[in-house]
């Protein structure tokens, strides 16, 4: 049967709060669960939330021999981290947004393409069953793209294995003539983020870290010099505080923070396993692929043999499964027209929330914010998630084990409201994502 929940669940599939089973992440067989929190201890460092950058975060502390507690509302995982589209992208789309950072974002960029493949270098070090594959990455295009060219000068002069492709390329990548255009990144590649999270957090423990779940924080309040966080049956006492909860959404502690986000809902779904005819024909080198400029359907193979997509759904529409099942295959069957004939069938679909730094595409770069004194905030991902969470968690980590803040990659700001929240979401439910459907649909890009 097709992972799929009721359609009275509407408005949690809008909310991009389906339950986490319903993820096609979810592995055959269940996970180790977390214990509530009961009764009162204390620690160095709390952390709330346990996705990506609150896994790793937690995990680096533990490194460094710092004493840490992570409570998660649910389980690790739960959230975004659980729900993403499984690309292992290392490298940015757009630096200029970053050149108004005090240093130009020099120690940034250069900690990024240091650590870069901290996703298989974690599942290496730390025995994670991730299924994370360092297969590279694939931008397909249907012609030339000056943009594409920049972009891979850009990176090739930091050093990465990149080229730019053509037809006969592209055909021996991704099995079809339809790209004309493209670049083949030997970097990067896929992962199971569920996965990869929960092993971060088995880690962590295995190295003396306490993780809570189903242990939703009610409170966090000054006691002196330290925090006080409390849970429905216990309480943490605190030096630091670091909230790693994404969009913050429905939190009653620190509330202002929700406000400093642009919310956007996406959809993911999950094919049955497919047989190797059917994949070799979709994606011979089993490459992680998107589509350029629209990225409509970025797509993995996992170790599953299967199929995994994601795109944005209509607006209150987030819940029509078979919709974009259909959309999908339709951008299937125009580029890889052998499959028509396939027996390709949807296993699971989920939708989750992305919480973005920017109104702007490919501006939204994670933030760290000073809440209070001793309170830090590491969160709006936005879509880099993969990476960036594991990498600035472990930035974050190395800079408190040292006690000093300043000394994270990230520049430590006050968090501001953003004045129109929903902008990035009408931008691009409304106008973009339409526009590229109809674009890929004749084929226009």
């Amino acid at each position: 049967m097709m992972s799929l929940a009721p359609m009275s669940t509407s408005e949690a599939y809008e909310a991009g709060a389906i339950d986490i089973a319903y993820s096609g992440w979810r592995p055959q067989e269940p996970l180790a669960t977390y214990a509530p929190l009961a009764g009162d201890i204390d620690t160095d460092v709390v952390v709330i939330g346990a996705g990506l950058a609150g896994a790793s975060l937690t995990l680096h502390l533990a490194e460094r021999g710092v004493r840490a507690v992570t409570l998660e509302a649910r389980q690790p995982g739960n959230g975004a981290s659980g729900r993403n589209a499984g690309h292992v992208q290392t490298f940015l789309d757009d630096l200029e947004p970053l050149r108004a950072w005090g240093d130009r974002a020099t120690r940034f960029v250069d900690f990024f393409i240091e650590h870069r493949n901290i996703v298989f270098d974690l599942c290496a070090k730390y025995g994670i069953d991730g299924d994370a594959a360092k297969c590279g990455m694939v931008e397909a295009a249907l012609r030339p793209q000056r943009a594409l060219e920049r972009k891979a000068a850009q990176w090739k002069a930091y050093g990465y294995d990149v080229d730019v492709v053509g037809t006969p390329e592209l055909r021996a990548l991704l099995g079809t003539e339809h790209y004309r255009y493209g670049l083949h990144w030997r970097e990067g590649g896929r992962v199971n983020p569920f996965l990869f999270t929960n092993g971060m957090v088995s880690a962590a423990v295995r190295m003396g870290a306490r993780v809570y779940g189903d242990s939703p924080v009610l409170a966090c309040t000054r006691e002196g010099q330290r925090w006080r966080v409390r849970t429905a049956a216990g309480s943490v006492l605190t030096q630091r505080v670091v909230i790693c909860t994404n969009g913050h959404a429905g939190n009653p502690f620190f509330p202002d923070l929700a406000r400093t986000q642009y919310p956007l809902v996406a959809c993911a779904m999950a094919t049955r396993p497919l047989p190797a005819h059917v994949l070799d024909a979709i994606n011979p080198s089993r490459a992680a692929v998107t589509q350029f400029p629209t990225g409509l359907y970025p797509m993995v193979i996992d170790g599953r043999n299967r199929l995994i997509t994601a795109t944005i759904p209509h607006p209150g529409r987030a819940h029509e499964a078979q919709a974009y099942f259909s959309y999908f295959l339709q951008h299937l069957h125009r580029a890889h027209p052998q499959t028509r004939d396939a027996n390709i069938e949807m296993e699971a679909y989920w939708t989750g929330i992305t919480a973005n730094s920017s109104s702007v595409y490919h501006a939204d770069f994670p933030k760290l914010y000073r809440v209070e004194d001793g309170v830090l905030a590491l969160m709006n991902l936005g879509t880099w998630g993969n990476v960036m969470g594991p990498l600035l968690g472990m930035s974050l980590a190395h800079a408190l084990a040292s006690n000093r803040t300043d000394a994270c990659v990230l520049p430590v700001e006050k968090p501001e409201r953003v004045r129109v929240p929903r902008l990035f979401e009408f931008k691009t439910r409304h106008l973009m994502i339409p526009a590229a459907r109809i674009i890929d649909r004749l084929n226009l890009a």
